[in-house]
């Protein structure tokens, strides 16, 4: 442990919590700049080393490849006497093709004279991209976002989508080269077996003709030239079969395309605004994910390879028919037009049906989904009987639109084997008059009405690879528009580069050697113009909140209490003012509402672990100490915390090597325990969560909270259904919390080196909290008038005296550090 004094030095914007820098290339040539502080006596000099680590961004000197997006790097940062923030950079790789929202990290390490923040240590990087899926030449069409008219440039869209896919997805370059060539050896197989059987026929077997003993492959042997023949239809496949499980093995390219479309279209919706993630319902999420995106890799571009070989056997019919017999090549040129004339017509038809049956499956789909949230609701008022008849007009409704595209396929898929039949009858209806003159001969005309078989099965194939290319338009346009979709990212960039703008101000104009401990949390002349309590300029938010003061928010309903706790996490913006927060202060925001993570256990939620590696950083101890703290610590409760802490560190020492293993792939002994436990009482087999009385899952989320230990915890109505005895359990906690710099942090670590925590909660208008330093009180008339602070926390020098209560005075944002 480093000796009690030395400062403390950390990345400007902490990982944990999510918050991270953003860079946009596109928009113009930036780099990254991120920002290392020092906090404490600023006295003498101290270093630390930094590095560059790949994310979902990957370091490349040029543009080589997928997800290549920045320059690797690494140094050393000095930091002099009196200094507080140095700066690095890292370089951003511009280009023009799609990926959404990668992020690298930077890393310290080494530090001399000085301590680094375990949770400052490490810092995200995430690239902005405002490239367009699948080509920014389609910009314009997709900012309309309207799908049915994207529609209209369809095959462009799909085209931009298989250039997208062969020159960006990892490994698809290679591969789709590789996987033409090798169609090759099946169409020049295909071509030898035409002349093989005309071989056979004309000359191995035509007797008659005593020329054709020469013309053998073994001049004068039948017998050999017939078995010579034979081998040579058999032995190519075993070439071919090498070919095909090569290809399969190591070729396969379905994987590589539905892998980077899922995991972009998952971070893409995981930055929408509330506007895009209306516009995609769950269920539509689900459906592109399961349903669409491995339609579209099938259908829009694996279907190139077999539309390749069919193509290539055409090649091969065509230079029989031209050397054989070039007047039966009349079909060769039919088919095509046919094709193309009924691809056209049918186009705007096909996606229209695919449309609507793509709805119909959204609206079950929602249903069922649905079901999850409302049904304890409908067995409540007895509304399930309607809620069945609802769902089987939903299905009967879907099948009417199944009908209608089934019908539509099934005629489509009559117009070249009707064609084939013609063609073939047509050919054999004229057999006297081409065999019999010695146009061609017997074996020829039997091997051109096979040919014509085949050429009218090669076009089928060829019309249905169409159809599909067709039919994945219709998935394609709608992932480009829900890839495309406005995220909040510009929104939170804006927010921290104010609010780093802030921070760089404050420390220019404050007194030399002060600590960023000291900088406040601001709000200047902050209006919302649906909160009732801050909607006008005469009551815009004008206050500081200082690091370690417990502030209460208090006020009536509906008057926008939730909302400054919005604005103080950057979740919303104000309608005119700023909120201002030192970007190395962690925000932690608690709703009122528990939440989980559906699917996994009681120790992954309490501390939000996802891999082994995070694990081997988790204290263990602690974590039961806070649940303990807040009466969370029931027989069953701490039976399973140390059931599941006990799974987790048996895999982590069966498997010392793994470091992004998924804790949920180790569930093997969780289900053992499930099993011990069979025959108990029936709460026994329900869901963890469900065994929570709504007090203990308020609680173990606050619990989360505390684990998390962030700088600043925004919480919402923490102790308002809480009886007085539990109400002062969770209070001490957060005075706790706040006295200590954390809670239940018996680690040894110097209580020097943390930062100060700040506790900012809302409750009702006539609750009183003895704890509290400042009490912010809100109305719709009065606005938010701050109530006057105990004397140990010195009074900010912008409020102005008024008995009892008081006001803020108007300050205008950045007229000089706050103080």
């Amino acid at each position: 442990m480093d000796r009690p004094g030395k400062d403390v030095v950390q990345l400007f914007v902490p990982d944990c919590l999510g918050t991270a820098f953003v860079a946009s290339p596109r928009i113009r040539k930036e780099n990254a700049v991120i920002r290392v502080v020092r906090i404490g006596s600023l006295h003498g000099k101290c270093s630390v080393d930094w590095e560059t680590v790949d994310g979902s961004a990957e370091a490349g000197q040029k543009r080589l490849g997928p997800q290549e997006r920045y320059k690797a790097a690494s140094g050393k940062l000095d930091f002099n006497h009196g200094e507080s923030i140095r700066s690095l950079e890292v370089e951003i790789i511009d280009d023009d093709l799609y990926d959404s929202t990668l992020e690298l990290q930077v890393v310290l390490t080494g530090a001399d004279g000085c301590v680094i923040d375990p949770v400052g240590a490490c810092s995200s990087i995430m690239i902005m991209d405002d490239d367009m899926f699948p080509s920014n030449r389609l910009e314009d069409d997709l900012q309309k976002e309207d799908e049915a008219a994207l529609y209209d440039k369809g095959w462009t869209v799909l085209w931009d989508f298989m250039c997208f896919c062969y020159g960006h997805v990892r490994e698809i370059r290679w591969k789709t080269n590789v996987v033409l060539l090798l169609s090759m050896l099946g169409n020049a197989y295909y071509l030898s077996t035409i002349f093989i059987r005309v071989n056979l026929v004309d000359t191995v077997l035509n007797t008659a003709d005593a020329g054709t003993s020469s013309r053998l492959i073994v001049p004068g042997n039948r017998d050999a030239s017939a078995m010579a023949l034979a081998l040579l239809w058999i032995l190519p496949n075993f070439i071919l079969l090498g070919s095909d499980y090569f290809e399969m093995k190591v070729l396969e390219m379905g994987f590589n395309i539905r892998y980077y479309l899922r995991v972009n279209l998952f971070r893409r919706y995981l930055n929408y605004t509330d506007k895009s993630r209306a516009r995609v319902p769950i269920q539509d999420l689900k459906i592109s994910m399961m349903d669409d995106i491995p339609e579209l890799v099938s259908q829009g571009y694996l279907i190139v390879f077999e539309l390749w070989a069919m193509l290539g056997k055409i090649v091969c019919i065509a230079y029989f028919m031209l050397r054989k017999h070039p007047e039966s090549a009349t079909p060769l040129f039919v088919y095509p037009m046919i094709i193309m004339l009924y691809l056209q017509c049918t186009y705007h038809r096909r996606l229209a049906l695919m449309a609507k049956e793509g709805e119909g499956q959204s609206d079950t789909t929602g249903a069922v989904m649905d079901l999850n949230t409302s049904r304890r609701v409908l067995h409540m008022y007895g509304e399930n009987p309607a809620a069945v008849r609802n769902f089987e007009g939903l299905l009967r409704h879907q099948r009417s639109l199944t009908m209608d595209l089934k019908r539509f396929q099934f005629w489509n898929s009559q117009v070249i084997p009707w064609i084939t039949l013609l063609a073939i009858g047509t050919y054999m209806g004229l057999s006297t008059r081409v065999v019999l003159s010695g146009s061609t001969s017997l074996g020829s005309f039997l091997a051109t009405i096979n040919v014509y078989k085949d050429l009218g099965d090669r076009f089928s194939t060829i019309l249905r690879g169409f159809s599909a290319l067709s039919k994945s338009i219709s998935p394609l346009c709608g992932i480009c528009l829900q890839m495309n979709f406005e995220t909040d990212l510009p929104a939170r960039r804006a927010i921290f580069k104010a609010r780093e703008s802030f921070v760089l101000d404050w420390v220019e104009k404050s007194a030399a050697n002060t600590s960023l401990d000291e900088i406040p949390i601001a709000f200047a002349e902050a209006t919302v113009l649906h909160s009732p309590a801050m909607n006008t300029r005469n009551k815009a938010l004008t206050t500081e909140a200082r690091q370690g003061a417990i502030i209460q928010i208090a006020g009536p309903h509906d008057t926008g209490k939730m909302t400054i706790l919005q604005l103080l996490c950057g979740q919303l913006r104000p309608s005119s003012g700023e909120v201002l927060v030192s970007p190395h202060l962690e925000i932690l925001y608690i709703p009122h509402e528990p939440l989980f993570i559906q699917g996994q256990g009681l120790f992954n939620n309490l501390h939000m672990i996802s891999t082994l590696q995070e694990f081997r950083n988790v204290n263990v101890e602690r974590g039961f100490r806070i649940l303990h703290r807040l009466r969370l610590d029931k027989p069953w409760i701490k039976e399973l915390y140390d059931a599941e802490a006990a799974g987790l560190q048996e895999a982590a020492e069966a498997h010392p090597g793994l470091t992004d293993a998924a804790c949920g792939c180790f569930d093997e002994l969780e289900e053992e325990e499930e099993e011990k436990e069979e025959g108990e009482e029936d709460e026994d087999s329900d869901s963890w969560m469900e065994r929570l009385s709504s007090s203990e899952q308020w609680r173990f989320q606050l619990a989360r909270a505390f684990v998390s230990n962030p700088h600043v915890l925004a919480i919402s109505r923490p102790v308002q259904e809480l009886d007085e005895d539990m109400r002062q359990t969770v209070l001490s906690c957060v005075q706790d919390f706040i006295r200590h710099r954390g809670l239940e942090m018996n680690d040894g670590s110097d209580f020097q080196q943390r930062r100060p925590r700040t506790v900012i909660f809302t409750t009702g208008s006539t609750v009183r909290i003895d704890i509290a330093d400042y009490v912010w009180r809100l109305g719709a008339d009065s606005g938010v008038v701050i109530e006057k602070s105990p004397a140990n926390i010195p009074q900010p020098a912008s409020v102005a005296q008024s008995g009892g209560v008081q006001r803020y005075q108007q300050l205008p944002p950045y007229s000089r550090p706050f103080t």
